[in-house]
């Protein structure tokens, strides 16, 4: 997802995935207690982005330790936005065990958000700024141009990941925000449809991303923005393509996500 890394910050970039691999597992299946999750969501925060180090359990000394290398090579608010983007994460992993432990699956009210930070891709998007060696100010962090772009990463990121790994597990409806489970409980669809829905939408928003990546320079030059901020946000937009682009060939690469466990 990170072609252009150089080798330390891509051992950095794939310690972080391998992180959140560990992390996914535990909050995925393994954790039936939601004190427990939250403590070790919260724990894993507060020794990676605070000053409480005390928790030292695996999950957040190897957190603490990746943001550490990483925040050596950024301005301090680069850590900050991070952190936050990280407790993000918390609330659709504490709702999703929530509906496992209650056997119910989410309404539509309020789904797209938690549905989008469920993976944790958010926060590997804040990794691409310390590739590109690209601080943004607030001013374009917070733009217009640039949040659309980044929410339509977000939805292809989290498209396709739940397109290709719905029929390997042994039960989708344990992953509330897989988005073919979504559309089975609240649409009715058959999973041949919803997958055919969920291609649909990905189609639809990597047209849409395109259509934003090729007018951000005019929507930035007319919002005012000088020829600097313009290079800024173009390099991030191509960067984030990029990732997208090696996301899926990864997800088509890989041995497991052509398991079928699923027979639905």
């Amino acid at each position: 997802m990170w072609s252009k890394a150089p080798l330390e910050i891509l051992c950095i970039l794939s310690d972080l995935v391998g992180w959140f691999s560990c992390q996914d597992d535990f909050a995925d299946e393994d954790c039936e207690n939601p004190e427990t999750l939250e403590q070790l969501i919260r724990g894993a925060y507060n020794s990676a982005f605070t000053a409480n180090t005390l928790d030292r359990r695996p999950l957040a000394a190897a957190l603490a330790d990746i943001i550490r290398r990483a925040a050596r090579l950024m301005p301090p608010l680069w850590k900050e936005r991070v952190g936050e983007q990280y407790l993000n994460y918390l609330l659709p992993c504490a709702t999703a065990l929530m509906h496992r432990t209650h056997n119910t699956q989410p309404g539509i009210d309020g789904f797209q958000s938690l549905w989008q930070n469920a993976g944790g891709f958010q926060v590997c998007l804040e990794f691409t700024y310390m590739v590109q060696n690209i601080q943004l100010p607030s001013s374009l962090y917070y733009s217009q141009p640039w949040q659309e772009l980044r929410s339509l990463a977000l939805n292809l990121f989290k498209a396709v990941n739940d397109l290709l790994s719905f029929r390997i597990m042994e039960n989708p409806d344990d992953d509330i925000y897989n988005l073919l489970t979504h559309l089975r409980h609240t649409q009715g669809y058959s999973s041949a449809q919803a997958a055919r829905e969920v291609s649909q939408r990905i189609e639809l928003w990597a047209n849409q991303f395109a259509t934003a990546q090729a007018r951000l320079p005019e929507r930035l030059a007319s919002a005012g923005y000088d020829e600097l901020a313009q290079e800024q946000l173009v390099t991030c937009a191509q960067a984030l393509h990029e990732q997208l682009l090696g996301n899926a060939a990864w997800h088509l690469a890989v041995e497991r996500y052509r398991e079928i466990r699923f027979k639905g």
